[in-house]
């Protein structure tokens, strides 16, 4: 991730800017087994661009709010501190999936043990997103709004909440449709 913006100059108690609307990604209730693997590979890739949108506004309103808000609520700093690092994991693994694993599913054929230790890594990235967002949500209170809260602070409550609901469906989405299509074509 580059770095971030210096924090917003206005008030937090103002409106904050509309958030980057992202697709619903997620099909319901399993239809994810009746995807193409090119739909699967848009779905998810919906979801990539929806994150990359939606990070520069999230690390923005930690920056703000622990500028704002540090002296009310002291976890606020490392708050901030573990959601620049999740932004930065995030945009990593996402650029690497798209160079590695969407190609290989795309590919005619069977695949190679470097797509199946670059699995390996998925799921290890996945375990570390848990517990990062874990971690996130235990810093923030479990996305409590405090009486003396504004609007800013609301809404970082609300956007940590649905990322960490983006993510977490994200990864379900990537081990029970992504990863059986790959282990199947590596054992091929």
């Amino acid at each position: 991730m580059t770095p971030h913006a210096a924090p917003l100059t206005t008030s937090l108690r103002e409106d904050p800017p509309a958030r980057p609307a992202g697709p619903n990604a997620f099909p319901p209730g399993g239809a994810q087994e009746r995807l193409t693997d090119p739909d699967l590979v848009a779905r998810i890739g919906e979801h990539h661009a929806a994150i990359r949108r939606a990070l520069p506004y999230l690390v923005a309103l930690l920056a703000k709010s622990t500028g704002f808000h540090r002296h009310r609520n002291p976890k606020l700093a490392a708050l901030c501190e573990a959601g620049e690092h999740l932004a930065d994991r995030l945009e990593l693994r996402m650029d690497q999936e798209e160079r590695e694993l969407f190609p290989a599913l795309l590919a005619a054929g069977p695949l190679g043990g470097e797509v199946r230790g670059e699995l390996d890594h998925l799921f290890r990235h996945h375990r570390r997103t848990r517990l990062d967002l874990a971690r996130i949500r235990w810093l923030a209170d479990d996305f409590a709004v405090p009486s003396w809260a504004d609007l800013g602070y609301q809404t970082l409550m609300e956007e940590l909440a649905e990322l960490e609901r983006e993510e977490l469906a994200h990864a379900s989405l990537e081990e029970t449709a992504l990863a059986p299509r790959i282990v199947a074509r590596c054992a091929a």
